[in-house]
């Protein structure tokens, strides 16, 4: 019985101070570039930068990270591990919504196109629903969501489709048209949320 409370008290004093230690080794990381840098010299898969964006995260975790500072860390322990996780960047981002049906001009011809595009349209003036018309036109992987993007910051959609989402003069709730020469490729798009400013923070994640 002595024999294991010494030993208990042995690896919780052990466990502590490689706690301590890990902690004070991430100090020195305050970018993106110093975290990726640490990743590569530990070589662990379960090391790794991860994102948290209040709009799409809601676990607990992310949202106490989200609400502390950069260089902030949080404390993850399980029975057989520890994990350390550390806010290494922050920003609030403008990020847009919107539905939209993808039609690949490379897979289908001119006249088919403007066939399903017109459809599209004749079909959302007479009231049905924009979703249900994603999921049977749309090319985009997208369509089991309805056409749904999801909250998307620059850089995630042809620059085109990303202009005009920025674009102040469409209203929700209104359709209109994007193509794009190069390569073939043909949007109808529905705006369905106001341009956003969204809280997004950059993680480094590190399992002792």
């Amino acid at each position: 019985m002595k024999y294991l409370l010494t030993l208990t008290l042995f690896l919780t004093v052990f466990t502590a101070t490689a706690q301590k230690k890990l902690i004070k080794s991430l100090d020195t990381i305050t970018t993106a570039e110093q975290a990726e840098k640490f990743i590569e010299n530990k070589k662990s898969r379960n090391n790794k930068i991860i994102i948290f964006n209040e709009e799409k995260h809601q676990s607990k975790l992310a949202k106490a990270l989200l609400n502390t500072s950069v260089g902030s860390t949080e404390v993850v322990k399980s029975e057989f591990d520890t994990t350390v996780y550390k806010v290494i960047e922050k920003d609030n981002q403008r990020h847009y919504r919107l539905s939209y049906v993808y039609l690949d001009g490379n897979k289908l011809d001119a006249e088919t196109i403007v066939k399903y595009k017109n459809e599209i349209l004749q079909s959302y003036e007479e009231g049905i629903r924009f979703d249900d018309l994603a999921k049977k036109y749309s090319m985009d992987k997208n369509a089991i969501r309805g056409g749904d993007s999801g909250w998307l910051k620059e850089g995630n959609l042809p620059i085109e489709v990303e202009t005009e989402a920025f674009n102040l003069e469409h209203k929700v709730g209104q359709i209109y048209t994007v193509r794009i020469p190069e390569p073939q490729a043909y949007f109808v798009i529905l705006k369905t949320h106001r341009i956003k400013k969204i809280k997004e923070i950059k993680v480094l994640k590190v399992v002792d």
